[in-house]
């Protein structure tokens, strides 16, 4: 599975992107309204966290400004009858913790803002998603005054090395906590510091 992307912006479409690599791989990526209003020009760097998702026809990249949208994203597609267009559509109008909080909420009727989700199928979300979402965006709120940026490529960083969440978490918490400064290659470095044996 692509997790993660960084390339310059080729083009712009209305639900997708263009993402050209270093090796020169073009891929087209597809956008929630917000992940795509967050995009620079074409010819910007960008650097997405993606989602793949494989089917008997079509291999397709979702793309994410952070871990937290595609860790709901893919939360969102084991909803019975929920595609990837709608889970796209709501994650143009919530963010991850708007989101849960509307489902925690049982707000129906704020749900049923999204473009394309009616009431009776707001409601049915409200059902399938509340345990789902409770603990959804929790795990990282211990480090609120981090940069959401260089914690979130770090950790995916740490991830794709093999090093379990809750064990990469707990130590950006404690990189973190003594420089609150650090750019992600800084807090990698640390973080490996860290697992080292003492």
């Amino acid at each position: 599975m692509i997790a993660y992307i960084e390339g310059t912006l080729l083009s712009l479409e209305l639900d997708s992107c263009v993402l050209l690599t270093r090796g020169g791989v073009g891929y087209e990526v597809f956008l929630s309204t917000r992940s795509r209003a967050a995009l620079p020009a074409p010819g910007e760097e960008v650097r997405l966290f993606t989602y793949t998702l494989v089917r008997e026809d079509a291999l397709t990249l979702f793309g994410f400004a952070s871990q937290e949208e595609r860790g709901t994203f893919g939360i969102l597609l084991g909803v019975p009858k929920l595609g990837p267009k709608t889970a796209l559509a709501l994650l143009g109008v919530f963010s991850p913790q708007e989101l849960a909080a509307c489902v925690a909420r049982e707000d129906a009727h704020g749900l049923a803002r999204t473009p394309g989700i009616g009431l009776k199928t707001a409601k049915r979300l409200v059902l399938d998603l509340k345990d789902k979402l409770s603990g959804q965006n929790t795990a990282m709120s211990a480090l609120p005054d981090i940069p959401a940026s260089a914690r979130d490529d770090a950790l995916a960083a740490l991830l794709s090395l093999g090093y379990a969440r809750q064990e990469a978490e707990d130590a950006l918490k404690h990189v973190f906590e003594e420089n609150p400064d650090l750019d992600t290659g800084g807090a990698i470095r640390r973080a490996l510091k860290h697992f080292a044996p003492k």
